[in-house]
Order: C-alpha cells, then structure tokens, then sequence
C-alpha cells in the first residue's frame, strides 16, 4: 500500500529544504567540545553519503537509525548511524551512494523519492565528507532487513524525540582506544546514546521540524 498524499512532515521538510540550510550553526549545537565545525576539507577526503529516510508506522512518522556491527578495523564501530557508506566509482553521487547503501544495509527497496539534501558534513577521525540525503518513503509501513554482517540492530525513531529537549543531554563517551571525551552533546532515545557526526546531522533535521 502506497501514501500519496502529501503529508504536512512532508510539506514541512520541503519548504526547509527550499530555504538556507543552517549547516555549522546547527552542526555546532551537538559537536563534540573542541571540534572546528568549518574546518577546511582536505583533498584526500574520502565522500559518502547517508540516507535520512521519513516512513510511516501507522500514525506516526519515523525515521531509521542503525547501530553499527563492532568491527576494530572501523573508527565508528558499534556506533550509531544513518544507513550509509562510501562512494563507488559508478555512483551518481551523493542519491545513489545512499540509496545503494541503504538497500545494503537496512534491507529497503528504492519505492522511495528524494526530497533533498541536508549540509555535507565532514569527519575528521575518519577522513570522510559525508552528504546527508533526505527521503520519504512511499510505502505506508515498510517493511525492512539488515544486514547482520553489518548491522546489529535498526532503530526507529518516532520524529517527535527529536523534539523533546528532555532527551538532549552532555555525557562522558568512552572510545575504543581507552580515551574518554567528556562534556559530549548527545541525544539519549530509547536508551541509545547519538552523539557525534550523526547527532550533527540530527540537529539539522530538528532544525526542519521546528521552522
């Protein structure tokens, strides 16, 4: 079953996309303390892209998030993320790295339409330029399948979380190489904890949903 009407999230998202996009001024507010925001990108910067997508779950909207499989190889291992990854040669980049991943990942089919994109962001401990792709997908309550060599779980998180300012808080973040960050913006939702790179972009989809 497909929904073609044009629902009032949906509405909303695209009249921000159409407007300036905050990009560092919202980026800023769940940055890590210390980190330069709008530091210039090096020309080494690997590209990828994450797909932000928007469904239905009855009469809620929600959007997924995946917690990554622990791999001590990856700096982000057993983070929390958009479905998403690197750019191959043959992508029309950024819709088809996000799209190609997210169907990869999180198991979607591509009965999706591409809204936008949000500010690219780029991540220093990784050496990535990340474009954020904005989504909607077409199908009312759509079916997904992660990838398990991935993936360890899918979140689904309900839009209004973003909004409620009860679950914005400053934590300590231990890392794999035994450091501990301290004093770190994070939004706690059902018990995950999203800081970092993906908390960056989150703060600009709040930013959508409050205009």
């Amino acid at each position: 079953m497909q929904i073609n009407l044009q629902h009032p999230i949906k509405q909303k998202i695209l009249a921000s996309l159409a407007s300036p996009l905050p990009g560092p001024a919202a980026h800023e507010k769940m940055a890590v303390p210390g980190r330069n925001v709008i530091s210039a990108i090096p020309n080494s910067a690997k590209k990828a892209a994450v797909l932000i997508l928007f469904y239905h779950r009855v009469d809620r909207i929600l959007i997924s998030l995946i917690r990554r499989k622990h791999h001590e190889a990856d700096r982000h291992s057993g983070q929390i993320s958009f479905p998403g990854g690197k750019m191959e040669t043959s992508d029309d980049y950024p819709v088809q790295t996000a799209i190609r991943e997210a169907v990869e990942e999180i198991g979607t089919n591509e009965n999706i339409e591409i809204l936008g994109r949000l500010s690219p962001l780029y991540i220093p401990v990784s050496n990535f330029y990340v474009a954020p792709v904005i989504a909607w997908h077409r199908d009312a309550d759509p079916l997904f399948n992660i990838q398990h060599d991935e993936v360890d779980e899918l979140i689904e998180m309900d839009l209004s979380l973003i909004l409620d300012d009860t679950l914005k808080k400053r934590l300590s973040i231990p890392l794999l190489s035994d450091l501990t960050l301290h004093d770190v913006p994070v939004y706690e939702i059902h018990g995950h904890v999203i800081w970092g790179a993906t908390a960056m972009m989150l703060s600009e989809v709040e930013w959508m949903l409050r205009r």
